[in-house]
């Protein structure tokens, strides 16, 4: 609408356009920030979670019986050359002494990437200390998972982030 000296007249139509092309522009980028949001991570993050609840006061009585224990983990990450590194692990009970002779079973995990997860084969280098090299396809945060298994005790599980230049 045009006013008698040639300026423009705000009407509720010009108003009533300029809401909704406003909501439009948010809900466009809210859709593709979902999108995005869901195409990059599934959120799935174990295989089974509702039997793993189930099971959950038996997890507990394990962790019980491994504080107990004692036993704790250590681990250093070096480069053994050029694409290749090594992590080592190092496995104390109570007091201190090595946890020699344990089964291991190990993974590190690329927490923002599927696809890059990295099975680790454990050999123990020493009493305590068990070893194993990998080629990484990336650098950055990795989550390793490890769990130790003597036989006779609940396994052992440690988790940490590692951050791997």
């Amino acid at each position: 609408m045009m006013a008698q000296n040639g300026g423009f007249v705000l009407s509720g139509k010009h108003v009533l356009i300029g809401v909704l092309a406003m909501f439009g522009v948010i809900v466009a980028v809210n859709l593709v920030f979902v999108y995005l949001a869901i195409d990059t991570f599934t959120g799935v993050t174990r295989e089974n979670p509702y039997q793993e609840g189930l099971a959950y006061n038996k997890v507990l009585e394990a962790r019980e019986t491994l504080r107990d224990l004692g036993w704790r983990g250590d681990v250093s990450f070096t480069k053994v050359s050029s694409g290749e590194d090594s992590i080592t692990v190092t496995l104390t009970d109570g007091e201190g002494g090595p946890l020699s002779g344990l089964d291991l079973e190990g993974s590190l995990r690329r927490p923002t990437h599927e696809g890059m997860d990295q099975e680790l084969n454990w050999r123990e280098e020493s009493p305590g200390a068990y070893s194993a090299v990998v080629t990484l396809p990336r650098r950055g945060n990795w989550d390793l998972e490890i769990t130790a298994d003597d036989g006779s005790n609940p396994p052992f599980e440690m988790k940490t982030r590692l951050w791997l230049k």
